[in-house]
This record gives C-alpha cells, sequence and structure tokens, in this order.
C-alpha cells in the first residue's frame, strides 16, 4: 500500500497570484503608461492589501521613479524594503518569505518579480508583465540578474506579510 502524505513541495513561483487579480497597465492622464503602479497593485493584491491596492490605482498613474515611489510609500506610511543594486539576495529574500517584489525590468518598465522557480535542473526568475496579465515569463537565473542590473538593479518589497499557501484537498496527496 502507498504511504500517503500532504503534498510539501513549495508552491512556485512563491507569490503565485491567481489570474483574475492579475492587473493590466493603463495609460495615465498625461497619457503614459502607468506600469510602476500596476506592478505594485499586483504586489498588494498578492499580500492581501486589495483596498490599499485599489486606492492606489485609483490615486496614481502615468511615469514613475524609484525615489518618488519611495516618497509616496512614505507618505502612505507603507513599509518596504529595497535594493538598487541589481543584488539577487534581495530577490531570494523576496521568494523565501513568498513576498515577490516590483522591479525594473525591460527598457523602461516595471514588472512583478513572483519568485524563482525551479525546472528541468535550472532556476528561472518569474515575472508578471501587466502588459501581458494571465501568464508568467521565466528567464534563466544569471541572465535575468544581468539584465535586470543593465536596466537600473532597482526592486522593491512591501512587508505586509503574503497571503497564505494554496490549500490542497484531501485527495491531492502522494
Amino acid at each position: 500500500m502507498a504511504r500517503l502524505g500532504i503534498c510539501s513541495l513549495p508552491e512556485q513561483p512563491a507569490a503565485n497570484l491567481p489570474n483574475k487579480l492579475h492587473q493590466r497597465n493603463w495609460t495615465g492622464k498625461l497619457n503614459q503608461g502607468s506600469c510602476v503602479h500596476a506592478s505594485l497593485v499586483n504586489h498588494l493584491r498578492w499580500l492581501n492589501e486589495y483596498e490599499l491596492g485599489e486606492r492606489w490605482r485609483a490615486t496614481y498613474s502615468d511615469g514613475e521613479w524609484d525615489s518618488r515611489l519611495r516618497s509616496r510609500l512614505d507618505a502612505a506610511d507603507i513599509d518596504y524594503s529595497y535594493t538598487i543594486k541589481a543584488d539577487p539576495r534581495f530577490l531570494d529574500w523576496a521568494t523565501a518569505t513568498r513576498r515577490g517584489a516590483i522591479l525594473w525590468w525591460k527598457p523602461a518598465h516595471c514588472c512583478t518579480f513572483v519568485g524563482w522557480v525551479n525546472r528541468d535542473g535550472r532556476q528561472y526568475a518569474a515575472i508578471l508583465d501587466n502588459n501581458y496579465p494571465g501568464r508568467f515569463e521565466l528567464t534563466p537565473r544569471e541572465q535575468f540578474v544581468r539584465l535586470w542590473a543593465g536596466y537600473g538593479g532597482f526592486a522593491l518589497t512591501v512587508l505586509d506579510d503574503p497571503t497564505s499557501s494554496l490549500p490542497y484537498r484531501s485527495y491531492e496527496v502522494f
């Protein structure tokens, strides 16, 4: 008889925001994309901060940069941690704590880092791009870190607790 046990494999990606909660980028009053704010809304939704995410979306739009974003978070009394050095240890921590992060990714664009995932013996960065909600993009870790540094190396994580892991039904055992 096979031994039954609860699946103890970690969820991948660690900040696995359901597709229905993915925020699409929007154009603001200045006709600029709002990718930083869309990424932050995704991040806040993952952290069970739905009302804060909706207030943020209603208040902010258009282009953003790291120092002004941090000033706005400070004014809203939101605790966060960040890096401007493309330090992968920051993303290791964001994955280990299941928080995820927002970061500069691609030219002049911000996305939501949802964690490192392991596939076929390799580690990949899983990215939720607010221009293409509904899926995660995977980039090999070494390539990701190199490109992220080239895009400025900024990442930020709000310090609220993440949502709980997905529950497993009793028949999802091995």
